[in-house]
């Protein structure tokens, strides 16, 4: 399970210090192409080689050694301070390089007071299917809860499993197993809830049902049996509102039959576990998006005959009201993607007098209206909804001819919102295909910023063409960073913010050479983190997921398959 390191020091004689977004001082990334294939490699821990210009660089004298020894401290301490359970952990020698995007890989040459933050290479946690001969997902459904990260794994012969982490092999284990029950499916819905993590699971005795942990064996326990006996509970849509947990439950009749929704909260006791409201036969809110508003929650609710209906709780039966009803016109398009904009929420949806259009509510009924019709009557938009960032609300509209997108900015700082703007069209890359289709596929905000990544298809499921730009809400700020992201037509990219970067999979010598990128928002800025699948193949880095000075991924590597990574964040 060991790993190979290539790590190049600075060039020596080295004085420049420069800033996130500056030149390389030198690449030398891997550019062989391949597919994927199997491969061992050599265990070779890596080492931080001090010299005079590490410590002395144009005066600012022992900067980069007391930051790399900071580094250092953190990664043996793992990520964060030890749950009241836990012993601390324990000392775990790993790299402890820092990478700032706008440096060579090698070298970690922005100062200590930057403010842009600088990322250590990633290091392997913990193969946690050591002995597995066929390598799924795992690890999964990756958390943070009480400052560690917590995940699930799925065993070979079934058994679902609870996991905690501090960043470190020995402080990785496993805090609950539950043995295999056939058809029940496995541990997921992960969902922390002020000191309470809930999930779901199946054991023999009571079938799928709610749980809750602290974070310990002993405090790992069912919450409530909603369907007594060993019958599953279908719950879904787990989210946290304030310290109470909202969910929904479905109800089948019978098969082929209606079912209907209920709305649950619970406390994570069975008495604290209570029904809010039944939302009728025929009903479901589980197909939707949900988002929390201060106190409460939006979402929807698809209705009989066809209509679809947006409600808001506060948990109780008297705060749970509906907000619309929308009865779509021929296309049948369903409400969807719910975003806060803080005095308003936006969505999309459709009334059959408008089309698929853009909607908002500051969670009353006379507050819910249509915020914009671009496609005046009863014709649909094709809007995408993205984020928001600087005080603008961003979507795109795919060109009703083509396969460009249209990137729009609709103000929602002030207290009344304005008119949407266009600020720039994103090409096709292909004009001359007719059959060339769009679609952003993430998009993430860090500082005022919005990363967005447009992904462009023709025939097959796989993306011709992937993207990645940024935009500060001008034409002149909208800039292509880099290009292709994942051409896969099973592994999407993400994007995560890490406080002014963004970390995201990438390739840069064909479809199969998927690998961690980070980027500060610039070109230069903009490239491979490091090679974690040697030869030039892929990792394909994803579950990104922040933990107080880490941040934790899934990576796979001949080696070990797909396994749990951590690299640091640090100023």
């Amino acid at each position: 399970m060991g790993f190979t390191w290539s790590i190049r020091g600075r060039r020596p004689g080295a004085e420049d210090v420069r800033p996130v977004g500056a030149a390389p001082v030198e690449r030398g990334f891997i550019r062989d192409t391949g597919a994927m294939r199997p491969a061992r490699v050599t265990r070779r821990w890596a080492r931080t080689v001090f010299r005079p210009a590490d410590v002395e660089v144009k005066g600012r004298w022992a900067m980069r050694t007391w930051k790399v020894i900071a580094l250092a401290c953190v990664v043996a301490a793992g990520c964060g301070g030890p749950l009241p359970e836990e012993a601390p952990p324990s000392d775990e020698q790993g790299p402890v390089e820092d990478f700032s995007p706008g440096d060579g890989e090698g070298g970690a040459t922005a100062l200590w007071n930057t403010e842009t933050p600088m990322l250590s290479r990633a290091r392997l946690v913990k193969d946690v299917l050591p002995d597995a001969s066929f390598r799924g997902e795992e690890p999964m459904n990756l958390v943070e809860f009480r400052g560690r990260l917590f995940f699930t794994a799925r065993q070979e012969d079934g058994r679902s499993q609870l996991w905690k982490s501090n960043g470190t092999e020995a402080g990785t284990v496993v805090v609950r197993e539950f043995p295999p029950v056939d058809g029940a499916g496995f541990l997921a819905d992960l969902t922390p809830v002020g000191r309470q993590l809930f999930f779901t699971v199946a054991d023999a005795a009571h079938g799928r049902e709610l749980w809750v942990s602290d974070g310990t064996a002993e405090g790992t326990r069912l919450v409530v049996d909603l369907t007594p006996g060993p019958g599953d509970s279908a719950l879904n849509n787990l989210v946290a509102v304030g310290q109470t947990l909202f969910f929904f439950r479905t109800i089948s009749t019978e098969p082929g039959g209606p079912g209907r929704s209920e709305l649950w909260t619970s406390n994570g006791t069975a008495a604290g576990t209570v029904r809010v409201r039944d939302f009728g036969l025929g009903t479901s809110a589980s197909f939707g998006p949900v988002l929390v508003r201060g106190d409460s929650l939006l979402f929807f609710v698809s209705a009989p005959e066809s209509r679809f209906e947006l409600w808001k709780s506060d948990g109780s039966r008297a705060g749970t009201l509906r907000l619309r009803t929308f009865e779509p016109g021929p296309q049948g398009n369903a409400p969807n993607s719910l975003r806060d904009a803080g005095r308003f929420a936006y969505f999309l949806a459709d009334d059959s007098v408008h089309g698929n259009e853009l909607w908002r509510t500051d969670g009353t009924a006379a507050g819910t209206a249509l915020a914009a019709d671009l496609t005046p009557g009863p014709a649909s938009s094709d809007l995408q909804l993205l984020d928001v960032a600087n005080g603008f609300l961003f979507f795109t509209e795919r060109e009703p001819t083509g396969a460009e997108l249209r990137l729009f900015r609709l103000g929602v700082s002030g207290s009344s919102p304005g008119a949407p703007s266009l600020v720039t069209t994103i090409p096709n890359p292909f004009p001359s295909n007719p059959e060339v289709f769009s679609f952003v596929t993430a998009f993430a905000t860090t500082g005022t910023r919005l990363f967005f990544s447009p992904a462009f298809f023709a025939t097959g499921p796989a993306p011709i063409a992937h993207q990645l730009w940024v935009t500060d809400g001008t034409a002149s700020g909208t800039t292509l960073l880099h290009q292709p992201l994942s051409l896969s037509d099973e592994f999407t990219t993400e994007l995560f913010p890490v406080d002014g970067l963004l970390l995201f999979p990438a390739n840069d010598t064909g479809p199969a050479n998927t690998e961690p990128w980070v980027s500060d928002g610039t070109v230069k800025g903009t490239r491979k983190l490091q090679e974690i699948q040697p030869g030039g193949f892929s990792s394909f880095p994803h579950a990104f997921t922040r933990v107080n000075g880490c941040v934790f991924f899934v990576a796979f590597r001949d080696d070990v398959g797909n396994a749990l990574w951590v690299l640091h964040v640090r100023r």
